[in-house]
């Protein structure tokens, strides 16, 4: 239930951050360890600089909400430079 209410404010968090910014595709990539072995997941998003940390908290959370320990979690993002048309739309959340 309380990973539910942190992903929900978040999503909240989302919506009233301001839209000025200039939209980009950033690649996301996620680093965690599962059993021994580190994953690597990577997400598209097309987004604001604010959004792009709020979606990256948002990633965090559900993370830890799955057992992940927050020191182990890396999260890194680098802006390319898709179109928002070849940019996946996809958050975490969806």
């Amino acid at each position: 239930m309380k990973a539910i209410k942190c992903l929900f404010i978040s999503v909240l968090a989302i919506f009233f951050i301001s839209c000025g910014d200039t939209n980009y595709c950033y690649l996301v990539e996620e680093h965690y360890p599962i059993y021994g072995t580190t994953v690597t997941r990577q997400t598209e998003v097309w987004a604001t600089a604010n959004e792009l940390d709020a979606i990256i908290a948002e990633m965090k959370t559900a993370l830890e909400a799955a057992g992940v320990p927050s020191d182990l979690i890396k999260i890194t993002y680098k802006k390319n430079h898709h179109s928002e048309e070849d940019c996946w739309t996809t958050k975490p959340s969806e």
